[in-house]
């Protein structure tokens, strides 16, 4: 082990080894290996990742700053995460998580401090056993094994290097079936919807449907839909899976439908109280005449 190197990969080289840069740089915060430190923290680095051999290690549970995800991005994130599951309500052996921290481990450097770490946007995993919802994180190996599902939802502050190029390199080498990339604005995948389907040779291979839609062999598809926003199918039934803010229109164009029957109800039972008063006072007239 004394003889690991760490190094920047080259920009435009996801499968960067040692040899294909020149400089050693430091992460964010300091890496151990038995004990030892190997470098030491520089809060000018970029966050792309640092490479051990072919393995790009991910610290993406270091803290990267204050700048938030942009608007369309939470809401996609939404969508994938209440909808798959939704779709998967019927098999409890698989779960839904987004933007949680999954560890993994290096196979040449598995006492490496930090534990390499990637936060993947929604991914659909089949751990040991269910995990209750206080879990913080998904540790490969510990939990369960690697994500049968991975979504990236690309936006200006994550679509370099980690979203495109450093973490479909991990994703492979961990196993990961299918790995998924959204960009609904098609700004920076023109595409807008990239399914990645593990070959047997450990390389991803791009799958797209003919709509430009994308579907899973866990039986569920993706497509834009006609407003521009992410839509999640069923891939057997063409269900389509109520998103979150369709289900609050929904909620609240029932609660304003509830509001008007019960006006109308109100209004029934005020003009039913007044025919029974007219029914009264045409009876006492009727009386008052027969007497006189």
């Amino acid at each position: 082990m004394s003889d690991l190197q760490i190094v920047e990969p080259l920009r435009n080289n996801p499968m960067a080894s040692p040899s294909d840069a020149a400089t050693t740089r430091k992460p964010r915060l300091p890496i151990y290996l038995g004990g030892l430190p190997l470098f030491y923290p520089d809060e000018t680095a970029p966050p792309s990742p640092l490479y051990i051999g072919e393995w790009p290690a991910f610290f993406e549970d270091a803290p990267e700053g204050e700048m938030g995800e942009s608007n369309p991005h939470v809401l996609t994130d939404e969508i994938l995460h209440v909808c798959l599951g939704n779709h998967f309500a019927d098999r409890p052996q698989l779960q839904v998580f987004s933007n949680m921290n999954l560890y993994y481990q290096i196979p040449d450097a598995p006492q490496l401090d930090p534990t390499p770490c990637v936060v993947p946007d929604t991914m659909v995993v089949e751990p040991y056993k269910p995990l209750d919802r206080s879990v913080r994180s998904y540790e490969i190996g510990k939990d369960g094994p690697a994500p049968r599902v991975t979504v990236e939802v690309l936006s200006q502050r994550s679509s370099g290097q980690r979203d495109l190029e450093g973490k479909p390199v991990v994703y492979a080498l961990l196993g990961v079936a299918e790995f998924i990339l959204v960009d609904v604005s098609g700004e920076l995948l023109p595409a807008r919807l990239l399914l990645k389907r593990l070959q047997p040779d450990g390389t991803y291979k791009d799958d797209q449907d003919r709509d430009g839609g994308v579907t899973s062999t866990l039986g569920f598809r993706l497509i834009i839909d006609g407003d521009g926003e992410l839509r999640v199918l069923n891939a057997n039934t063409g269900q389509r899976y109520v998103r979150p803010f369709e289900a609050e229109r929904e909620a609240i164009a029932r609660r304003q439908a509830e509001e008007r029957a019960h006006q109308a109800e109100e209004k029934a039972r005020q003009a039913e109280d007044r025919s029974r008063l007219l029914e009264v006072e045409l009876q006492r007239l009727r009386d008052d005449i027969q007497k006189s």
